[in-house]
């Protein structure tokens, strides 16, 4: 059932989170042992107890009975409480390991770069966290207090049978091997199946969650019964194929429960003829009956722990593959922090691949001076935001340098140079908390006023005081309730709290109607003073006041000047150009008016 990868992989897990919690998992592991011990002198103990009945029965007196039963409660007694004791520390120790198995995939996630999450998807990232983490911790400690026990308890009750008689003892140890052979052939259907359930629910959370997110389009298409009996029709064969496999386990389950029902009858048989003969006391068979429950009992807690190495098999490659993922451009060894920003920005040659031999960005030179707009126009597909990601250091360039100032941004601590740049995307993130909050995002210590200043300068603060509980009402998730200009207006409010030097705006007003553009227009533009600026956008006429438009194709600088000019001598602009005026929108006036000044 075990690879010799499954078995790199836990060790690799045991280094990293077990051994910080060696004393606890160690002092967890003598508990263990010690109850096992005490379990295996029980029917040792009850055997004497009967025998000293036997005898006194037939002497009239109870000679040493009272210190047997003295001795067999007495080690009754420690077992219980050793067995309570195990519970607690043995659930101390898994809820440990538990909590650093899910902050250190919790602590990966925030920096696993884009194309790592688009790979693993939604789903798998939550897997990772909601049920592969505590499988792991739950396998450690069933293992390890679970197994090693067993094994120990088991040693030892064949050495006390062994004392009472060694043909019984033949007999049962014969059996006891076949429920465990049995688990074992059924072990590798059960482990395909495990990991194909574990890529059928990520797979499934991950649909359904981008079904949830756009509940508004499945309902008008009145597709709500359709995606209904699509995630029941998925539901249903993953019951079905578990009902399999629990159908399987309980075959397990049940032959060894027939192994130990024909050990009992023939220890039964054969002991009752030894008893009978004189050869066997009661006492002793009474105590070969109590090992044979003993001896098991742990071998169907072994058979239990099948379907849990089974899912810590596939836990460990689900964790795993998180955990060893590419990070979004991670701090080199030496980096420093960013000094205060002037905003002077150069790309240097800059190549970029998503895909190998195919650049999204290929010998790529640029110069922006501080304080300048530039606006980023181009096809889709063409580079623009990708530029954007690469001076966020969302990305390294494959060639080139980025740099910030004069200074390349892989040198620069990533924190340091995020707090120095204001993003407003197209599709805007807003939190289940407040409107000062959502504000606050960027500077949590910012104040009241401050928050309050910045939405204003954002043409904000009206649409938000006249909200239930003004600053304080508390958005639902992302945002809901809001208008997409208003959203926007949050995002400009708290691009302008952080107060950037350098002002990156991807699409910011693409999804909106003209009304709201206008009034996020108007905010933008106040932000835009005195920072530098790159502006993304497909429509023309929100980049028409830049100082500079950039024209991109298939990741190269094609044009690089002002409207009129580029119209005259930029084969790809005047093809953008004459787009737009092919396909008139609400804009298309301005967009006009654009080209017959030109």
């Amino acid at each position: 059932m075990f690879h010799r990868k499954h078995l790199s992989s836990a060790r690799r897990a045991v280094a990293l989170f077990v051994r910080p919690n060696a004393p606890r998992v160690q002092l967890t592991l003598v508990v263990a042992l010690a109850v096992a011990v005490l379990s295996a002198t029980e029917p040792l103990l009850l055997k004497a107890v009967v025998d000293r009945l036997t005898a006194a029965q037939v002497r009239g007196t109870l000679g040493g009975l009272v210190a047997s039963v003295t001795l067999f409660g007495a080690v009754l007694a420690c077992r219980i409480a050793g067995n309570a004791l195990q519970t607690s520390r043995t659930w101390a120790v898994r809820l440990n390991i538990e909590f650093q198995l899910r902050s250190r995939v919790a602590a990966k996630l925030s920096v696993l770069s884009p194309r790592t999450q688009a790979q693993i998807g939604t789903g798998g990232l939550r897997h990772a966290v909601d049920v592969s983490a505590p499988h792991l911790a739950t396998a450690f400690t069933d293992i390890a207090y679970g197994l090693t026990p067993i094994v120990v308890y088991v040693a030892l009750s064949a050495w006390g049978m062994a004392r009472l008689n060694g043909a019984l003892t033949a007999m049962v140890l014969c059996v006891v091997p076949l429920p465990a052979i049995v688990a074992t052939l059924a072990a590798r259907r059960q482990t395909r199946r495990d990991r194909m359930h574990q890529r059928f629910w990520m797979r499934l959370w991950s649909w359904y969650g981008e079904v949830l997110h756009g509940m508004a389009t499945v309902r008008a298409f009145a597709n709500e019964r359709a995606e209904e009996r699509r995630f029941v029709r998925r539901v249903k064969w993953a019951f079905g194929s578990i009902q399999r496999g629990i159908h399987l386990d309980a075959l397990v389950t049940s032959t060894a429960a027939l192994c130990e029902l024909l050990a009992r009858l023939a220890v039964l048989g054969y002991g009752g003829f030894l008893v009978v003969d004189g050869q066997l006391s009661v006492g002793a068979l009474l105590a070969f009956l109590g090992y044979i429950g003993g001896v098991f009992a742990p071998v169907q807690t072994i058979i239990g722990l099948y379907p849990t190495i089974r899912k810590a098999v596939v836990a460990l490659d689900a964790v795993f593959a998180v955990l060893d993922a590419e990070d979004e451009a991670p701090d080199v060894p030496d980096a420093r922090t960013a000094p205060s920003l002037r905003g002077e920005v150069r790309f240097e040659g800059v190549r970029f691949e998503y895909h190998p031999g195919r650049p999204a960005i290929d010998a790529l030179d640029l110069v922006v001076a501080p304080g300048q707009t530039v606006a980023l126009v181009g096809p889709s597909g063409s580079g623009k935001s990708t530029m954007l990601r690469l001076l966020q250091r969302q990305h390294h360039p494959d060639a080139g340098r980025v740099l910030l100032d004069g200074v390349d941004v892989r040198g620069l601590q990533i924190a340091s140079v995020r707090r120095q740049l204001g993003v407003v995307p197209q599709e805007v993130v807003l939190f289940s908390d407040s409107v000062a909050a959502n504000i606050a995002y960027g500077r949590p210590s910012a104040t009241r006023a401050e928050v309050e200043a910045a939405a204003r300068a954002a043409n904000a603060h009206e649409f938000i005081v006249q909200l239930p509980g003004g600053y304080d009402h508390r958005l639902g998730e992302g945002g809901r309730g809001l208008s997409g200009g208003q959203r926007q207006r949050i995002a400009i409010a708290r691009a302008f709290l952080v107060d950037p030097a350098v002002l990156l705006l991807d699409e910011a007003t693409a999804a909106l109607d003209t009304e709201s553009e206008h009034a996020v227009q108007g905010a933008l533009r106040s932000l835009r003073a005195g920072r530098t600026t790159f502006i993304v956008a497909h429509r023309l006429n929100t980049v028409r006041d830049a100082d500079r438009i950039v024209v991109l194709r298939d990741g190269r600088i094609v044009g690089d000047g002002a409207h009129d000019t580029l119209v005259e001598s930029c084969p790809t602009y005047a093809a953008l150009v004459r787009h737009q005026l092919a396909a008139p929108t609400s804009d298309a006036p301005d967009e006009v008016s654009l080209v017959r000044v030109a």
